[in-house]
């Protein structure tokens, strides 16, 4: 008995584990005096690209996203300045979102059960995906969502580095009684929370917009997403299910996590659609992974 409390004890919070890697992965201060300038009307692009060379691998990573087909840059971005001007500040603030937690990712400690190549390929389908999908169903919302889906899984990725034990745990529970636990609901029963509900919390923690907190929050559960927010979430939610079978190149939903009819409904879209944004994205998603891995880009 003494053991089983002594194991219940030592499982983490929700609290605790946002506390303990909201530190592990401090977003960078230069970040936090960009995202002000980004939203103070008066402030100059010079100013910005002043700001921002401080940092100049995030510069790389910004500047390479930019200009990848998956982000849909008409144009070459080959600087802050251009970026602005032709991608806007909303979209240069996402740039920047994406580019720094990227970076940050890679102080998580190694293991073999996710490994940030596979995390990142994932996450890039997801991301384009949303974006092609939110381009045919609601435009406004393809930069919002392309930097949802490259992030809705990092709950996840935080699991399986800092609680590796419990995620494998939920992960095997999830496999051998997949008609009484779904993952996130196997996460739940091990850890009282499940990724979702650890990546919106990390998200809110580190004061990222609401949108994207409720897309990180919600894309299991798009059906209990805010009203404001229910649109977003709906697409990281159909193009999560879309990356799974894009990686699998099938073409078969049975063989990835189960869409919410409604979501479908609301979205107005059609089964061929959805199989042709896959081949879509299996055509553009190598640009996303330049993201990374610079020597994609070359």
């Amino acid at each position: 008995m003494g053991d089983l409390e002594q194991t219940r004890v030592s499982k983490p919070t929700l609290n605790s584990l946002v506390k303990s890697t909201g530190q592990l992965l401090a977003i960078p201060r230069v970040v936090g005096e960009i995202m002000r300038l980004l939203d103070d009307p008066n402030s100059s692009q010079a100013q910005l690209a002043q700001l921002l060379a401080q940092d100049p691998a995030l510069v790389a990573i910004v500047l390479r996203l930019a200009n990848s087909p998956a982000f849909a840059t008409a144009r070459t971005v080959d600087s802050v300045d251009r970026a602005i001007m032709l991608l806007g500040r909303a979209n240069v603030r996402r740039l920047v979102i994406a580019g720094a937690l990227t970076q940050a990712s890679g102080k998580l400690p190694n293991q073999g059960m996710l490994p940030l190549e596979l995390f990142w390929r994932h996450s890039s389908y997801c991301a384009t995906i949303a974006r092609l999908l939110a381009e045919k169903t609601s435009p406004a919302d393809a930069g919002a969502v392309f930097l949802g889906g490259l992030l809705h899984d990092l709950g996840l990725l935080i699991l399986f580095t800092q609680e590796p034990e419990a995620a494998h745990k939920a992960f095997l529970s999830s496999l051998s009684e997949p008609s009484t636990f779904s993952p996130q609901e196997a996460e739940r029963s091990e850890l009282g929370f499940d990724h979702a509900e650890l990546g919106g919390a990390l998200a809110e923690h580190w004061g990222l917009p609401h949108s994207l907190c409720a897309c990180l929050r919600f894309h299991h559960a798009p059906l209990d997403a805010p009203e404001e927010f229910k649109t977003p979430v709906a697409l990281v939610h159909v193009a999560n299910t879309l990356a799974h079978l894009a990686e699998l190149d099938s073409r078969d939903l049975r063989d990835a996590p189960p869409l919410e009819p409604q979501v479908l409904e609301g979205l107005g879209v059609q089964p061929e659609l959805l199989m042709d944004l896959i081949e879509k994205a299996q055509y553009q998603v190598l640009a996303v992974e330049a993201l990374r891995s610079p020597e994609l880009a070359d």
